[in-house]
């Protein structure tokens, strides 16, 4: 018998790592949620995302988006909760080519002119336009959902994928189509911000009198706020309430979870608030009391004086 101890000992096991799931479309998606998952959770959503991206590229064979980020656009459609129904409601082929048609990719936005601006014609007959009003429409629409930029980037970014996009498009075409008839129609618009256009008759009598003594003050006040915000806080405020996206299409427009468009809105909100009650305590002496309820107005009102302000200074 050998006295070497390498002799003596057994075979040499040698272990070998086991690979890693190949799950780069899982893990697109989660980063984009900014959560991370079990391995086997992971599979499953990888499965799933497979299947999606696949039946998207059967639809448009000739588009080529990268399948991550499909995922990470999927992430900011799918709400957290309720993830089972919201898939099934997903028109994917449709989620698919508006991302890529929102990034640039040349077929794709070959296939949105060839399919999808024909139901411009379609959503805006009955309006009987000229033929210079529906070039116009036209050309609005392509800007609107095409052309990005680091403030506003392309609308169709924001297409929440729940309804075809065809109607999607025919919606915003017959927006464009009677802003256009508006304009030109010469109809007059009460002044932006105008909070004597607010009262009501269960206003309490000092509330209805502040909204008509301080309306010029409101209103010079309030716009002043809204010029000092930066052009992207102006577009975050137009996109929520002038056009009506919600968090999770903002989230998607901007290519941000939901947590952080909805910070980006309120921090807006909040900075517009401050910025008025700063203005208003300057040009105005009023006791605390009265300071408040205009503050209180100006707050329910948001909405209201917001949409009438924006809808006449979109930049």
């Amino acid at each position: 018998m050998s006295g070497d101890p390498a002799s003596r000992q057994g075979p040499v096991v040698v272990s070998c790592p086991v690979a890693a799931p190949d799950l780069p479309l899982a893990q697109a998606f989660m980063t984009a949620r900014g959560k991370t998952e079990p391995a086997g959770a992971l599979s499953v959503l990888q499965e799933r995302l497979a299947q999606a991206l696949e039946a998207a590229r059967q639809s448009w064979p000739d588009i080529p988006l990268e399948g991550s980020r499909f995922a990470a656009h999927l992430a900011r459609l799918v709400p957290a909760d309720g993830q089972e129904e919201a898939w099934g409601r997903l028109h994917m082929a449709d989620v698919y080519l508006a991302r890529a048609a929102a990034d640039g990719l040349p077929s794709a936005l070959a296939t949105f002119e060839q399919r999808l601006m024909p139901e411009v014609d379609t959503a805006v007959a009955r309006l009987k336009l000229p033929p210079a009003g529906l070039d116009e429409v036209r050309q609005a629409l392509r800007q609107r959902m095409l052309v990005g930029s680091a403030e506003a980037p392309a609308r169709l970014a924001a297409y929440p994928g729940t309804g075809p996009l065809a109607g999607w498009v025919r919606a915003a075409a017959l927006w464009l189509a009677l802003d256009w008839q508006r304009q030109r129609s010469g109809q007059a618009q009460s002044e932006d911000g105008d909070l004597s256009m607010l009262v009501a008759p269960g206003d309490d009598p000092e509330l209805a009198y502040l909204k008509q003594t301080y309306r010029a003050e409101f209103t010079a006040s309030f716009q002043a706020a809204l010029a000092a915000l930066s052009a992207r806080q102006r577009n975050f405020l137009r996109l929520k309430y002038l056009d009506g996206l919600g968090i999770d299409q903002l989230g998607a427009l901007y290519g941000v979870h939901r947590s952080t468009a909805a910070r980006w809105v309120v921090g807006a909100q909040e900075e517009l608030l401050d910025g008025t009650r700063q203005r208003l305590t300057e040009r105005l002496r009023l006791t605390r009391s009265q300071l408040d309820s205009v503050l209180r107005l100006i707050s329910s009102q948001l909405d209201v004086s917001l949409s009438r302000l924006l809808r006449t200074k979109a930049e």
